[in-house]
């Protein structure tokens, strides 16, 4: 009986902290509704802006929808700024303008 009490007393705190610590990133989070802009962002804009938009080499972007506007994001992709390259001609052009503007849009809605 005593066994029985001790398995089902560990189970109890394995259920109960296997939730603990789970939280979802912002594009966890993000990912259904801007799948393609998380997509870009994975693959171009995480390694100086980072996994939770919380910024390092580049600045932290969680609630740039707060500071800037749709236009001011999509021309800082466009043209860069500082370090960061541009994404546009007469850049790189290393996206397209319809994925500057689907990456703008999610990040304008990062407020």
């Amino acid at each position: 009986m005593k066994w029985v009490s001790v398995v089902l007393l560990a189970t109890g705190v394995f259920v109960g902290l296997s939730g603990c610590g789970t939280s979802k990133t912002v594009l966890q989070q993000d990912e259904a509704a801007f799948p393609q802009a998380v997509h870009l962002y994975q693959n171009g804009c995480i390694t100086c802006h980072g996994a939770n938009l919380q910024g390092g080499i580049g600045p932290n972007l969680q609630h740039v929808g707060s500071k800037m506007t749709l236009q001011a994001i999509e021309h800082r992709i466009e043209v860069g700024s500082g370090p960061m390259p541009a994404y546009a001609a007469p850049g790189d052009a290393i996206l397209t303008p319809s994925q500057i503007q689907a990456l703008a849009k999610w990040l304008e809605s990062q407020k």
